[in-house]
């Protein structure tokens, strides 16, 4: 009784994980084939706002500034281009998405063979109790 309940428990805890993972996967291609926008707006990598400077008028604050402000407005600039090369676009959505499908993937085969093993022994046992 404790065997036949651990297979069928096993087996539905894996088949789960498969529904679950399948699930990931059809959402991810979905969203990559036909709800693009959608999956702009999935990842948190892809929603990070920009650096913040305190001055809002760049051009007048480059003409009164000390150096030490020029600097930092020029890191500023140079952040500013970082994030918008690395934050936005393709190159922040295809690395998540990529992530996304590599985590549904594995889900799925490491519990598809459990499932499959378990509900084999299942069918074995039921035929060996017909008989």
């Amino acid at each position: 009784m404790v065997r036949t309940v651990y297979l069928y428990l096993a087996a539905l805890i894996s088949l789960i994980f498969v529904a679950v993972g399948t699930g990931r996967l059809i959402n991810t291609g979905l969203k990559y084939a036909f709800f693009t926008e959608a999956e702009k707006k999935s990842y948190f990598e892809c929603n990070q706002q920009p650096p913040i400077l305190g001055t809002p008028d760049l051009s007048s604050f480059k003409s009164i500034a000390t150096d030490d402000q020029k600097a930092q407005l020029e890191q500023f600039l140079k952040d500013y281009q970082n994030w918008k090369e690395n934050s936005t676009g393709e190159k922040c959505i295809v690395p998540a998405r990529q992530n996304n499908v590599v985590d549904a993937l594995t889900m799925v085969l490491i519990a598809l063979p459990i499932c499959l093993v378990h509900w084999r022994i299942i069918k074995k046992d039921k035929k060996n109790e017909n008989e």
